[in-house]
């Protein structure tokens, strides 16, 4: 099992720390998890965590809503262009909809691009999955419920699941993490899959670090301005009352 592990500092600066290694098994935060539940066994597992200055529920609500295409990172919104694109191809041949100009990228609309919401504890983990045969990206479009995904292991495809759980992590601070585990269902595959991995790993890590950067962004600013507007409020308030 190859498991690579980020962990981005408190500050808006943090350090980051990541390593790529072969192990026995998976590392796992504190009591299971429902992306455990869907995914228990998995060939890659990456992790990726931040501080967020912002509460659990404020950054739960900018998890659900942010479209991830707006990131500032050129380099992800590019990685996001060319999956939207593929997508695009993809449905196109199927004869579904096409999907909107500009396209969303967000976790309200997984199933537009193929993926399965697993499952949701409101308020702390939302968890997504694909199943598709590598390259073959028309192949996500098969429905299938959470039940069906969990069972699914015929020959020749590769399961994947992300996981999104938030925190609490001292007062109004939250710990953002996201983990994604993927398993091929034989061994044809997964040589696939790890010669995938190599080639791609530094380009994925650093997707993965600027999804989970994005969505800190994305809180701290609604909750500044929350903040803001909110103390406003407050001093206009007084002002009346004085003024009376």
């Amino acid at each position: 099992m190859h498991t690579i592990s980020i962990q981005q500092g408190e500050s808006r600066q943090g350090e980051e720390r990541s390593t790529t290694e072969t192990s026995s098994g998976a590392q796992r935060a504190s009591g299971p998890t429902l992306l455990e539940y869907f995914l228990p066994e998995a060939d890659i597992v990456a992790n990726y965590q931040t501080v967020v200055m912002a509460t659990p529920q404020a950054t739960y609500a900018a998890l659900k809503s942010v479209d991830f295409a707006q990131s500032r990172s050129i380099v992800l919104r590019a990685l996001l262009a060319l999956r939207v694109a593929d997508v695009r191809r993809a449905r196109r041949q199927l004869g579904l909809a096409p999907l909107p100009a500009p396209a969303r990228v967000s976790l309200e609309n997984v199933e537009d691009y193929g993926q399965i919401k697993l499952a949701e504890k409101e308020g702390s983990e939302i968890v997504v999955g694909a199943i598709a045969r590598p390259m073959h990206t028309t192949s996500l479009f098969v429905h299938r419920t959470p039940a069906e995904f969990k069972a699914f292991d015929c020959p020749g495809y590769v399961k994947g699941a992300g996981s999104y759980v938030v925190t609490p992590h001292g007062e109004r601070r939250t710990m953002l993490s996201y983990e994604v585990r993927i398993r091929a269902t034989d061994t044809p595959t997964r040589q696939q899959l790890f010669l995938w991995n190599t080639l791609t790993a530094p380009l994925m890590t650093f997707a993965g670090n600027q999804i989970v950067r994005h969505v800190k962004r994305v809180a701290e600013r609604q909750c500044a301005a929350h903040a803001h507007a909110h103390g406003h409020s407050h001093g206009h308030s007084h002002g009346q009352h004085q003024a009376t």
